[in-house]
């Protein structure tokens, strides 16, 4: 299994968002290193370091030099970057939990965790 980051803390189905919905101009490529914001924290949220490997249902992650597809939900392992914020993240992150992903104040793409992994430990 190929990966982008040393480690996954959990695993989401995130769809980016085309440019009518107010998303990227410019395609996305696996490997961006988006702001993470939970749905609930509202309109000023929190943003946290928190990066996705896109990949497929063998968990290989996707090329990085591919355009990702808008609109499509994609499966993705999330990896958060500074280990001091994993114990926080316990707190708040769990199956089900909606989120956004950020580039500066423009909300780019949304997701929903599937599944704990590496966060777990």
């Amino acid at each position: 299994m190929t990966r982008l980051y040393p480690q996954d803390d959990f695993l989401a189905r995130i769809r980016i968002l085309s440019p009518a919905e107010g998303g990227r101009r410019t395609p996305v490529i696996n490997g961006i290193r988006w702001d993470f914001a939970y749905a609930e924290d509202g309109e000023k949220p929190q943003l946290s370091a928190i990066w996705p490997d896109f990949c497929d249902a063998s968990g290989n992650s996707l090329a990085s030099d591919a355009p990702l597809p808008t609109g499509t939900a994609l499966l993705a392992r999330m990896w958060i970057v500074f280990a001091a914020m994993r114990v926080y993240h316990r707190t708040r992150l769990q199956p089900g939990c909606a989120f956004y992903c950020h580039e500066g104040a423009r909300r780019v793409a949304v997701g929903r965790v599937i599944r704990l992994t590496g966060l777990q430990t």
